[in-house]
């Protein structure tokens, strides 16, 4: 796992932002979600079939985060998995990496559930018996939240059609879709539903690429002016930005910050200028000193040229634009 993406997921684990994004996604931004009913789940799954023997069965780490909570609908409750596959960069199968993740903790809950009923010994026909699986028994639903972390567009397939060419319409009803749960910074309009630090991360990643836009933005919301550290690492990490963090600092105000920022930008840049234009300098100067020598007299033309790196050409042409004479026009 790459740095961006170990840094994601270890800012993602925390429980507010995790519930944070679930309910933006799925209820609104209504905090149906609690993040003290969260509970983390093993995200190791079992990469097997139905009927492969128990010693070809491979476990593996697959997704980033998988919670389960416990959501209350209509006088019930039921219980649903979450899992977030923060993506740094796009991902063109994302559709069909995402199925294989749900897949497989379907497939996962199945073999959890034949081996209750095979310990209990409690099938009723044989039917129940081959499947492993009885009328009575329901599954846990799985969702997967695909999260952009990204400053370019979004430009991947969002579904498993999309993935497909150009189809009959009369075959489409019998390929089984599967969309995506895309969130993507670019796609909100109304960040006043993240009340965590994914709200300033987000902003900033949706207007990274158009510094006009990212400076009013960062100047105007009062959310800027209290930003914990972990946040401003993330956005310096997704973002590609450089805001200085001291090792004592817990929030930050990140206008502020952004000010400096700015300034020690202009202030480099300020200084490269000086650099360059000392070097310039010190070249003009060199090529008026050899130009003085080759109207003197004392070298050749052609060895003047040699000695600034110039084509005997452009020298000549740039020489007689300084005001100096060639030696034959003398």
């Amino acid at each position: 796992m790459g740095t961006k993406d170990s840094k994601a997921k270890e800012y993602l684990s925390d429980n507010t932002r995790f519930s944070e994004i679930c309910n933006y996604v799925l209820f609104d931004g209504e905090r149906i979600i609690k993040s003290e009913e969260l509970k983390e789940q093993d995200s190791t799954e079992i990469l097997s079939i139905f009927g492969i023997d128990r010693k070809q069965i491979i476990k593996q780490k697959w997704r980033d985060l998988l919670r389960s909570v416990s959501i209350k609908y209509t006088g019930n409750m039921y219980v649903i998995l979450i899992g977030i596959e923060a993506q740094t960069d796009v991902h063109y199968a994302m559709p069909v990496k995402n199925m294989i993740y749900d897949a497989l903790n379907y497939g996962d809950q199945v073999n959890e559930v034949r081996k209750h009923h095979n310990q209990q010994k409690d099938y009723k026909k044989s039917e129940e018996f081959l499947s492993g699986f009885t009328s009575e028994d329901k599954l846990t639903p799985v969702i997967t939240i695909t999260l952009y972390l990204g400053t370019g567009e979004w430009n991947a397939p969002r579904s498993l059609i999309d993935m497909m060419p150009a189809i009959d319409k009369r075959v489409l009803p019998f390929i089984n879709d599967y969309k995506i749960n895309l969130l993507n910074p670019s796609d909100i309009t109304d960040f006043s539903k993240f009340q965590t630090g994914l709200r300033p991360l987000f902003e900033v990643l949706k207007n990274a690429r158009d510094e006009r836009r990212l400076n009013e933005v960062i100047s105007s919301d009062e959310t800027f002016k209290n930003v914990d550290v972990e946040t401003i690492a993330a956005i310096n990490l997704f973002a590609g930005m450089d805001i200085k963090i001291e090792k004592e600092d817990e929030v930050l105000n990140m206008c502020k910050a952004w000010d400096e920022h700015k300034n020690r930008g202009i202030q480099e840049g300020i200084q490269v200028g000086k650099k360059e234009g000392i070097q310039a300098g010190i070249q003009e100067g060199r090529c008026l000193e050899i130009y003085s020598l080759v109207q003197d007299g004392i070298l050749d033309p052609e060895v003047g040229a040699k000695r600034i790196n110039m084509s005997l050409q452009d020298f000549e042409e740039k020489m007689q634009k300084a005001g100096y004479k060639l030696p034959e026009l003398v």
